[in-house]
């Protein structure tokens, strides 16, 4: 698939992760009391697991490769990945002091343009 193509769907999926993930984010938090740092992790599983069933069939359309090789590739790719979440929303919340969905926002794009994207297209999904 072409590369303009599949980062534009790769936009659209991570979208609907991001949603996932930030709604998941406020209600761990808000609603379950969940410290934030935990809320984060429990969200962003959320996330990739939306984010790998879209990836597989419609973003970068590889179904006819190994539902578990690629499954396995996600999960360390969303272990990275979770780590950089974390790590950016430590960082922004503790260390600058934003707000945590505030801090969620920022890190979201920011770890999807620079860490996602390539994972997803040139490891798992290549």
């Amino acid at each position: 698939m072409p590369l303009v193509k599949s980062f534009i769907r790769a936009q659209f999926t991570s979208l609907a992760a991001s949603a996932t993930d930030i709604s998941s984010l406020y209600l761990f938090t808000e609603y379950a009391g969940i410290y934030y740092l935990i809320s984060t992790a429990l969200a962003s599983t959320c996330g990739a697991v939306v984010g790998f069933f879209m990836s597989r069939h419609w973003t970068f359309e590889k179904t006819e490769d190994g539902l578990w090789g690629q499954a396995w590739k996600y999960a360390v790719a969303s272990i990275i990945i979770l780590l950089c979440n974390v790590a950016g929303m430590y960082l922004l919340t503790d260390g600058l002091n934003i707000q945590y969905m505030g801090s969620k926002i920022i890190i979201s794009v920011l770890v999807g343009f620079c860490v996602s994207f390539p994972l997803f297209r040139y490891w798992v999904y290549k």
